[in-house]
């Protein structure tokens, strides 16, 4: 009986983590003025902008991406004049650096309001102490993920 409930809440849990990434990434991908960029692109995007500028290896590492996948993604934002490739002239020429451009800056914001209109819809939702129970629970999941 027991076991059964877990199978139960289980099932709810992959069922709500699953509307979550369908809302916050691919209804923003949709839903952007970015619609030009894939969800891979738009997902790289808004890593840069929480990250800033970083290595094309903490990239892809962040994305969850193999190095050659991610090339192909970079490659991809340069081309849509999203992203630039830089390189550090007075250390390590080889160790290349991505950074959003002007356009890609543009669509991160974008994106960021879009995730925090959806973000306040869902704390409204809930009163105060759900909130903080939300974001408890979160928070070891999380942590639980990273280990």
């Amino acid at each position: 009986m027991r076991e059964s409930r877990l199978s139960d809440k289980l099932k709810l849990l992959d069922q709500y983590i699953h509307e979550l990434v369908k809302h916050f990434y691919l209804k923003t991908a949709l839903d952007s003025p970015g619609t030009e960029l894939s969800s891979s692109e738009l997902f790289a995007c808004n890593i840069l902008g929480r990250k800033g500028r970083c290595t094309m290896s903490q990239l892809a590492e962040e994305c969850g991406l193999a190095l050659s996948s991610m090339t192909g993604v970079v490659d991809r934002l340069v081309a849509k004049e999203c992203a630039k490739r830089t390189r550090d002239n007075e250390k390590d020429r080889r160790k290349v650096f991505v950074e959003l451009d002007r356009k890609g800056e543009k669509i991160y914001q974008e994106i960021l309001e879009s995730e925090m209109e959806m973000i306040i819809t869902m704390m409204e939702s809930l009163k105060p102490q759900e909130q903080d129970v939300l974001l408890n629970a979160l928070r070891k999941a999380v942590a639980c993920l990273k280990k």
